[in-house]
């Protein structure tokens, strides 16, 4: 019981409650990115926008998204729910980049979206395969 305690975020606006089974798997972005998270805490990330040039990577419109391997831990971007925060080094420099998957459970399934997206940009989670 203790151990999967560690395993769980209790934050958020109403101290809703997340778990590694709430979160792994495959997020499909409505503008073609693609979150994979896996049980041990890695992850791949496609195509996501990158939050900005604090990461020290060019701001050019060509260089706007990620691609890569990331490590993910349970975290809360300020003011929102609860989610995951994704930790990469930049390509360009190798400063380190955060990116935030807010994460809210509906009736339909379990859905996110990245902050620094377009507005209207969301994801939606399958929690089939890690790979």
């Amino acid at each position: 019981m203790t151990l999967m305690a560690a395993f769980r975020l209790e934050a958020g606006r109403d101290g809703e409650q997340l778990a590694i089974t709430d979160v792994v798997g495959v997020w499909q972005g409505s503008d073609g990115g693609r979150l994979t998270l896996r049980s041990d805490g890695s992850a791949n990330l496609e195509r996501v926008t990158r939050p900005g040039p604090e990461c020290g990577q060019s701001t050019d419109a060509a260089g706007r998204s990620y691609t890569g391997p990331a490590t993910w831990v349970f975290d809360t971007y300020p003011d929102e729910n609860p989610g995951v925060r994704f930790d990469y080094q930049g390509p360009a420099t190798a400063k380190p980049c955060k990116v935030y998957l807010v994460v809210s459970h509906q009736q339909d399934g379990t859905r996110g979206f990245l902050p620094q997206d377009p507005p209207g940009v969301r994801y939606v989670r399958s929690a089939g395969q890690e790979s």
